[in-house]
This record gives structure tokens, sequence and C-alpha cells, in this order.
């Protein structure tokens, strides 16, 4: 647990150091009760500034954003995220802030893996801006990436806060350099994936491939010891593309840091068991990942069934995406967390998570429902329920013996959610629970 606490006290320096300043807040109503309904850190509402015009992201083309800069080249344009992730759209963003000297991005629920890594390596570190969307958005997700970047000190203040005021026409705030020291790995990843550079993807995903030589060192830089692995060939066919195969030799070559999820698809079942028969038994599994949302079938369906049977059988938990019900991707009704209800009912022991903890503020509540229902299921953090206050609801409500810490990478940068559980102000027992001892006692059991 020291490694923890180094980590703490080390994370909070570098925070308490940095010059913060805001550029983008949220009208957005605060999601959760209880949490804070001002950011906090020193803010400008840029809102009536005629200097000044938030490119909300889904309410404009990446076309159009090209257009206003180009109109007006003496104002600043900050493209900014509304209530969808900024993901999808890395290679717009970049090709803006290269081409266009007036266009800028906030960096609030811009969550892509080594995004502002990427973006400095392209030119375009002195357009970004620290831009929470606080309150609506936890500040976390923001200020985790910068903290724990991979830049120099001087590119964290700059993003941090002496972009923007150079753009207000303030000085800049010179502070002494804070480090985080070497630290040992010690939490677990429970629930990312790999692809293989031929498998079509929706946004560019550098060195995502099932190779330890790459993904060992990005471990070692949010500070993890085991990931849990779902190759995204294996979601899209089990059978032809099965986990142990794709990612077998990095879980071999990682000596047991790297584990697989086998992938139970209901459209198959006879095939799905035969894959599953080959892999539960086998020590770097640590169970099947089901995705109804992919599927297209509800998790109620009878078909998941025998997928809890057999978890159960070789004691091994089973993982499945979550969602609350969305609507622009209606997709999400096949896997709401009450949905799971007989299933969890029938299998008592079958350790059983709800992976995205409901995947938004309104798929918590039924995310909550069913741990408090049954004891057999859990919850993990992955993807970007970056809502502000959903990690002390989660605590409150299901409990930190009862919540994983998870990513979601290659797809969502660790650090978002890292940089959340780090700034919500828990005990060390409670963040050591949710960074690496739950994880371990569902998915290893055995080598706790």
């Amino acid at each position: 647990m020291q490694e923890l606490k180094t980590l703490i006290a080390s994370y909070n320096a570098v925070h308490a150091a940095l010059p913060w300043l805001d550029c983008y807040v949220s009208t957005l109503p605060v999601p959760f009760a209880g949490a804070p309904a001002v950011p906090p850190t020193d803010y400008v509402d840029l809102s009536g500034n005629e200097k000044f015009k938030l490119l909300i992201q889904t309410e404009h083309t990446f076309e159009e954003m090209a257009a206003f800069a180009e109109a007006e080249p003496e104002k600043i344009f900050i493209i900014a995220s509304g209530e969808r992730k900024l993901l999808y759209h890395y290679v717009a963003i970049e090709e803006l802030l290269v081409k266009y000297p007036n266009i800028y991005l906030a960096n609030g629920n811009f969550c892509s893996t080594h995004g502002l890594e990427r973006l400095i390596a392209a030119g375009a570190g002195k357009k970004l801006l620290y831009g929470s969307m606080a309150p609506f958005l936890d500040p976390g997700q923001a200020q985790g990436p910068v903290v724990l970047g991979h830049f120099d000190w001087e590119t964290k203040c700059d993003i941090a806060g002496n972009n923007f005021r150079r753009l207000l026409g303030l000085p800049v705030v010179n502070v002494p350099e804070v480090t985080i020291p070497a630290i040992a790995p010690f939490i677990v990843d429970a629930h990312i994936h790999t692809k293989e550079a031929a498998t079509p993807s929706r946004f560019p995903a550098p060195d995502s491939e099932a190779k330890w030589e790459q993904w060992e060192s990005v471990m070692d830089e949010y500070f993890v010891e085991y990931i849990f692995n779902t190759p995204g060939e294996a979601i899209a066919d089990t059978v032809k593309n099965p986990a142990h195969i794709v990612a077998g030799k990095m879980c071999e070559d990682s000596k047991g840091r790297a584990r697989y999820f086998a992938f139970y698809d209901p459209r198959d079942v006879e095939g799905s068991l035969a894959v599953a028969e080959k892999s539960l038994p086998d020590p770097a599994c640590i169970g099947l990942k089901i995705h109804p949302v992919e599927n297209h079938i509800f998790a109620n369906d009878e078909r998941y069934a025998p997928a809890f049977e057999i978890a159960g059988k070789y004691n091994k938990a089973i993982m499945s995406h979550t969602w609350g019900l969305s609507d622009y991707n209606p997709n999400q009704q096949y896997g709401t967390p009450e949905l799971f209800d007989a299933h969890c009912r029938n299998y008592p022991e079958t350790r059983f998570v709800l992976g995205h903890m409901g995947g938004r503020p309104n798929g918590f509540p039924e995310a909550v429902s069913m741990c408090r229902k049954y004891k057999n299921v859990y919850a993990d953090l992955a993807g970007d329920f970056f809502h502000n206050g959903v990690i002390q609801a989660g605590v409150k409500e299901i409990g930190a013996d009862r919540i994983i810490f998870a990513s979601d990478i290659y797809w969502i940068d660790p650090r978002c959610m890292l940089g959340m559980v780090l700034g919500a102000k828990l005990s060390v027992e409670d963040t050591w629970n949710i960074l690496r001892a739950n994880a371990f006692k569902v998915y290893l059991p055995n080598e706790q």
C-alpha cells in the first residue's frame, strides 16, 4: 500500500503546484447530489466575451469550425465537448489545431489515449487549454492527463493555465517544478482492449496490438501491474478469433501481468461454449466478457444463461458492457443493468461485473440496485463515465468494496478515470480497494 500512498501524495503535490485556469465551465446541471456546484480552480466564464467563441462539438461540424476560423481570423475559437466525449474526432481536431492559428482545444471530455502527447508531438502544444466542463463533469478527468502527462513541466503549466492566460493578455504564472517519483506498478486495470493494426477502427489507435513490448511501458506509465484484456477481434468473432489465440502470446510474454477475457456470443452458444471450455481452465483467462449492445441480444435473453453456468463451473467471473438508455445510441437498450437480474438470481455463485457501472447517470441507479440486491454483483469504472460526483456516489451507494478500477484503454486514456479516483478524496483503504484489491477478489481469488 506504500506505492499508493506515494502516488496520492505526489499526485496532490503536482496538482497543487500547477497554475490552473479553467476556460470551459458548463451551464449543465450537477448530475449527482452533493457534488460541488462550482469548479475547484480559478476559471474565466467566456460567455458573452466577443473575443472568444466556444465551439461545442455536438453543435457544430468540424467543417463549420474551419469556416468560422477563416471568416473571423481575429477571434479565438475553442473546440469544446458537449455531453458526448471527444474521442472519435481526433484526426479532425489535430488538423484544425495545426492548420488554424486561432483554433484551440479545451481538454475536458477529450479522452483519446495519449491524446495530449500526440497533439504536442504534432506541434499543437500551445493550442491546448485546461477546460474541465465542471461542474457538470468531474474536473479530475481533465486534470489527470495533465498531472500525469509525459511531457515537460513548462508544457504542463502551459496546458494547466498559461496558454489561456496568454490569450487573455494576462502574465503567465511560473512555479517550481514538482515531479512524481518512480513508483512500482500496483494498480489493476480490469477492463482493457487490444486491436490489431488491420482491424478497422472508428479513430486512430496507435500501438494497440496485442504485443507485450508495446503495453509494458504504457502500463508502467500509469502504475498498472495487471491488465485484463478483451481483444476487439474476439468480440467481432469469438470462434474465428478466440481471445486465447489473439492475446495468448502477449499474456505469456508478460509473465502474468496481462490476462484475458474469453468472449461469449449468444448468437453462437455452441461455438462460444467450445471456446470457453478451452479458455476458462487457463490461469491467464480471468473470465468471460459479454456485450449485449454489440450483439443486439437483450441481456435478459436465456442464451446468456450458459455463460453464467460455465463461468461458475470454473470459478471465473463474467463482465458485461452496461449502459443507460440513450437517445443517440438506441443499441444501449440491450445492456441496461437490471436486464441481468434473472441471471444473477439464478447463478448466485457466479461473480458478475457491471462494466461501466451503468455508463451514464440514468444507468447508475440500476447498477446500484443490482449491487444492493445481489452479493455476487460488482461494478467497474471503465469508459467515459466522467460525470461530477459519480465516484463519491458509487462509494456511497454501492460501496468501495464493490467497485473495480478500469479504463477501457485503447479506447480511453486511463489517466482520465485515474485523475477522478485520486481527486475524489477517498480514504487510502477505499482507494486501495478500488485500484487493486477488488479486482483480485473478483477475478483472481486464488492469487490474493
